[in-house]
C-alpha cells in the first residue's frame, strides 16, 4: 500500500501532537501526518492527503482535497461540516460520538441538582451573609428527583448514557427517537413527542441537529409542558428558538431551564438568559473534559488501523442524516 498522508487540523498542543505522531508510528504500514495550524495551511497539506482529522470541514478544505477519502471529526456535532458538495461526495465522514456519553449525563444530573436543592440561594447567603432567609428559601422549595418523570428527546449514545443515569437515581425515564424501542428506557416515535412532553416533570434534548430538528422546540411546544417542568438542552442550541424560549421562562412553563448550548455561541453578552432568575447555564462544557483530545486521537488511530486493512469504519456518520 502507498504511503498514507493524513492532515490534521485539530489539537494545537505540542504533546498531543507528539502522542498521536508516536501512535501513528507504530503502524507497519506507512503512515506520515502532518499538523496544521491554519486553515490556508490544512489547505496546503490537503493537496496530498487522503485523511483528514479535524474539528470542522470547510468547503475550501474540501477543495484543496482532491484526494480525500475520509474525514475524521473530533465531535459528536457534525453539522456545521454538511455542505453539498461534501454530502454528496463518496468520501467516508466519522466522528467522536460516545465518548461524550457519561460526561453530559454527569453534567444534566448536576444541572437538576442544583435546580431541585436550590444551591441558587448558597450563592445568596454567600454575598448577603445573612443565615436566616436562605435557609428558608432552601428547606420550603427544595425536592427530591427520585420519583420524577424525564423525558429524553433524543437516544444516541448521549441520550441512552442520559436515560441510565437518571434511571439509576431514581427517576422514571422515557425516550423519544425516530426508531421506537424497549432499551434501557421505553423510546417512543417522535409522532408522540406532543404527548409524552406533556406529562414529563423534565424534558431533556440529546437531539443531533438536522433539518427535522432545528427550531423544533418553539412557541408551540413550549405550552404543552407542564407548568413549573425542567427544560435541559445539551445537544444543540439551534434546536431551541431561544427567544420563544424566553418567552417560555417567563410564563412558566417550562419553569426552569438548564442550558448548555445557545443559538449564538458565545453567547452575546446582552442575552435575556443571564437576567433570569429560572435559567442554570454553561459555556457549552457539558462534553467537555481534561483527556479529551487523548480520547478523540485513541478513536481515531483504531480508525486508522481499519482503513488500512479496508475494514468498516467506527462510528461512521450517514451525511445525509446528518448523524
Amino acid at each position: 500500500m502507498d504511503e498514507l498522508r493524513i492532515v490534521s487540523y485539530a489539537s494545537q498542543n505540542s504533546d498531543r501532537q507528539a502522542e498521536l505522531r508516536d501512535a501513528l508510528r507504530e503502524f507497519d504500514a506507512g503512515v506520515r501526518i502532518e499538523f496544521a495550524n491554519t486553515e490556508e495551511e490544512a489547505c496546503e497539506l490537503l493537496a496530498d492527503a487522503r485523511v483528514l482529522l479535524a474539528h470542522r470541514l470547510t468547503p475550501a478544505m474540501f477543495k484543496a482535497a482532491p484526494h480525500l477519502r475520509w474525514v475524521h471529526l473530533t465531535s459528536a456535532g457534525v453539522e456545521r461540516s454538511l455542505f453539498k458538495e461534501f454530502v454528496e461526495s463518496e468520501v467516508l465522514l466519522t466522528n467522536s460520538r460516545g465518548m461524550h456519553a457519561r460526561p453530559m449525563a454527569e453534567w444534566t444530573l448536576a444541572g437538576l441538582l442544583y435546580w431541585a436543592q436550590r444551591f441558587q440561594y448558597v450563592d445568596e447567603w454567600r454575598l448577603s451573609r445573612d443565615w436566616k432567609e436562605p435557609k428558608r428559601k432552601m428547606t420550603t422549595t427544595r425536592r427530591t428527583l427520585y420519583g420524577l418523570h424525564a423525558l429524553v428527546v433524543g437516544f444516541g449514545e448521549v441520550g441512552k448514557g442520559i436515560s441510565e443515569l437518571l434511571k439509576a437515581n431514581g427517576l422514571v425515564v422515557e425516550a423519544i427517537a425516530t426508531r421506537p424501542r424497549k432499551d434501557v428506557v421505553e423510546v417512543f416515535p417522535m409522532e408522540q413527542l406532543e404527548e409524552r412532553l406533556q406529562e414529563a416533570d423534565i424534558v431533556i434534548i440529546a437531539l443531533p441537529a438536522t433539518p427535522k430538528s432545528i427550531g423544533l422546540f418553539n412557541r408551540r411546544i413550549f405550552p404543552l409542558m407542564k407548568s413549573g417542568s425542567v427544560f435541559v438542552n445539551i445537544a444543540r442550541g439551534s434546536i431551541v428558538d431561544e427567544s420563544d424560549l424566553i418567552s417560555a421562562l417567563k410564563a412558566g412553563r417550562p419553569g426552569y431551564a438548564i442550558l448548555d448550548v445557545f443559538a449564538e455561541e458565545p453567547l452575546p453578552g446582552e442575552s435575556e438568559l443571564f437576567d433570569l432568575p429560572n435559567v442554570f447555564m454553561t459555556p457549552h462544557v457539558s462534553g467537555n473534559f481534561p483527556e479529551y483530545t487523548h480520547k478523540v486521537h485513541e478513536i481515531f488511530v483504531e480508525n486508522v488501523l481499519r482503513f488500512v486493512e479496508n475494514r468498516p469504519l467506527r462510528f461512521e456518520v450517514d451525511k445525509k442524516r446528518g448523524y
